[in-house]
């Protein structure tokens, strides 16, 4: 068990944990913690906005999210945790992040879908975007597989942009763009605002 990072292990626990209550106790929770745009901006079900991040449609949309989390998240998690210290405050920060992440990447959804009743959005993908996104700019040049090509990470956020606004403008697959791109930007927002230096090491990469 990896004991420096216990804000990751802990998501990953309860994003399988409320993907088993609901696919085998509650399924009718599914519809009404799920994001609905309209519903949010109508009905002001402004919950749907966190309590969506932790639906997923099925299994493979779980691991997908919970691998990518715990890739990134441990070593993210942990290289805050050097950061900072034993007291915690780097695992603190991490959480933040996911969180922003989290809202910055639901309300990108409802920008673009709040006129459309029948849209709906579920999963972690925006806060695992915006971890992906943080933990980029320590590592621009680590090596990120793309359909098992190593890339380096730099060029994979390029790539991961690019392909978020070109699936927004053609409604491109059952894939939540929005969310995507929404989370990305808040992952680097929080990150530069709440990590020291992080700027600085960004830049330094490219010097």
């Amino acid at each position: 068990m990896n004991t420096t990072a216990p804000v990751t292990l802990t998501l990953l626990f309860a994003n399988a944990a409320i993907f088993l209550w609901i696919h085998f106790s509650s399924p009718e929770y599914f519809e009404k913690l799920s994001e609905w745009p309209w519903q949010i901006v109508k009905e002001r079900k402004y919950y749907q906005i966190i309590t969506s991040g932790f639906m997923h449609a099925n299994w493979m949309h779980l691991f997908f999210n919970l691998f990518t989390l715990y890739s990134f998240g441990t070593f993210l998690e942990s290289f805050f945790a050097k950061i900072y210290g034993a007291n915690l405050l780097g695992s603190f920060y991490f959480l933040l992040i996911y969180f922003i992440s989290l809202l910055t990447g639901s309300l990108t959804t409802v920008l673009f879908h709040h006129k459309d009743p029948g849209y709906v959005a579920v999963g972690a993908s925006g806060a695992v975007s915006g971890i992906i996104f943080s933990y980029i700019i320590f590592f621009p040049f680590s090596q990120i597989g793309v359909f098992f090509f190593p890339v380096p990470a730099f060029l994979f956020a390029v790539l991961y942009i690019g392909v978020s606004i070109y699936g927004m403008k053609n409604q491109l697959g059952n894939i939540g763009h929005e969310a995507h791109l929404g989370g990305a930007i808040g992952g680097v927002i929080s990150t530069l605002l709440l990590i020291n230096n992080s700027f600085t090491v960004l830049l330094s990469h490219f010097k």
